[in-house]
């Protein structure tokens, strides 16, 4: 059965000195029917893309997440967010991400910012390359997005954690 996959990719990019990491979401029955499109989006050095998770998309933010052949009517759209911040005394840039269900990009980037990395310093939206910097799923592979109201739900389990070159 066709599900919607979030994969975490990672990898080399050019003359980087440390590894840079992607989302990519992909429609498929088993993992690796996504990868020659993963491989295709990477931006990277194609000899050093891995994936370091994945996982089925099913629920999200109250939601149950369907795949449909027509787009949805409802206002509702499921939205990825990556936020980052810093914790004092440290270099790096932390980030959080997760999906969220919100009418608009506005309210979906206020909902992510109460719920990932809240005691951050300069907690911000990080860069995403789509319009207002959030990614709105809605039309994946060929399939449109459908959310079900199921406020008990939770998401799925990740399906591999790891290291798993493609």
């Amino acid at each position: 059965m066709k599900q919607l996959h979030m994969f975490y990719l990672g990898g080399n990019a050019g003359r980087s000195n440390i590894e840079v990491h992607d989302i990519q979401f992909a429609v498929c029955s088993d993992y690796r029917e996504a990868v020659p499109e993963l491989k295709a989006a990477w931006f990277g050095d194609t000899d050093k893309i891995h994936i370091d998770g994945w996982r089925v998309v099913d629920w999200a933010d109250g939601y149950d997440v369907k795949l449909s052949d027509r787009p949805s009517e409802s206002p509702l759209r499921l939205y990825f967010v990556n936020v980052g911040g810093y914790v004092a005394g440290r270099l790096a840039e932390a980030h959080a991400f997760d999906l969220f269900v919100a009418e608009n990009a506005g309210e979906a980037k206020q909902k992510a910012l109460q719920k990932l990395l809240p005691d951050y310093l300069h907690q911000h939206k990080d860069n995403l390359k789509d319009v207002d910097n959030l990614l709105e799923l809605n039309e994946i592979g060929g399939f449109y997005i459908r959310l079900e109201s199921n406020p008990d739900g939770k998401a799925a389990e990740i399906g591999f954690q790891g290291y798993l070159p493609i």
